[in-house]
């Protein structure tokens, strides 16, 4: 048995599916066995190790969390014992793909309003330089608590743009757009006509992922259309909105240079559409 994953590996076998009792050493062993591996043999041992294990480790804390319905008790004293943003542990890889599992699930069967206003604020503290590339894979789930009662997702993801000109916005895009189209509609406006906002082009390819598709490819390892039955797609009348939205705020040329590039038809909305659809 390599030493570095020494504690994780017998966490493991003593792990029983579904009891949080053994969720409790488990994510200590993982944080140990991580920063020893890293300490002992560096990034391409971490990666190996990520790779094999992580899958693993998360479908076991998810099913702990899950086991007749989710939870947020026990998630909140993981969370709480690891929390996002400090840079001392290796959890934050594992919890916030759970956590994200978990936000679009409850979205889902019970309504936006369930989510915990604190699951919201966990995934919105996570960062990659403190939490690591695994976590924030899976912190723009954030964007599936658009609409929420108590957190105002769409007003924070443009301040976090406009101040810190922060790429996690196209993941929060891509997530409100996902769990409601309309929404992610109007954050793709108020983005592009932020004038502390470069970006235009690229966050459109981030609106065409439901075209192709009912759900984003985070977080990682889960397949949610084995559980879950949701649908998402664009009505004629979002579209006709979106493209009369890009007609008044990019310039023409630019939208008939990258018409080939996207499934919505950026020449209509050049040509027809907007303050620019007489130039």
């Amino acid at each position: 048995m390599p030493r570095d994953i020494a504690p994780l590996t017998t966490a493991l076998e003593e792990t029983t599916p579904g009891t949080q009792h053994d969720v409790y050493p488990l994510l200590p062993a993982w944080d140990r066995s991580i920063e020893a591996t890293l300490e002992r043999s560096g990034g391409s041992r971490f990666r190996e190790i990520m790779k094999q294990y992580l899958p693993q480790v998360i479908d076991l804390v998810d099913t702990a969390a899950t086991n007749e319905e989710i939870d947020w008790a026990f998630l909140k004293e993981c969370i709480d014992a690891y929390p996002p943003g400090v840079g001392d542990h290796h959890c934050s890889s594992v919890l916030a793909n759970v956590v994200a599992r978990c936000m679009i699930r409850i979205r889902i069967n019970q309504g936006v309003e369930e989510i915990p206003a604190w699951a919201l604020e966990y995934l919105a503290a996570i960062t990659i330089d403190e939490d690591g590339d695994w976590a924030v894979g899976s912190a723009g789930v954030y964007g599936w608590g658009v609409g929420h009662p108590d957190v105002a997702v769409l007003d924070r993801t443009v301040e976090r743009a406009e101040i810190e000109d922060d790429w996690s916005t196209l993941d929060i895009l891509e997530h409100v757009t996902f769990a409601d189209p309309d929404a992610g509609i109007t954050l793709l406006e108020r983005l592009l006509r932020s004038p502390d906002v470069v970006e235009d082009i690229e966050y459109l390819y981030i609106l065409e992922s439901p075209l192709e598709q009912d759900f984003p490819d985070f977080p990682e390892y889960w397949e949610p259309y084995t559980e879950l039955k949701y649908g998402v797609t664009f009505t004629d009348d979002q579209i006709d909105r979106l493209l009369t939205l890009l007609g008044d705020t990019i310039p023409p040329d630019r939208l008939r240079h990258f018409d080939d590039n996207f499934a919505f038809d950026l020449q209509r909305a050049a040509g027809e559409y907007g303050a620019n659809s007489a130039d």
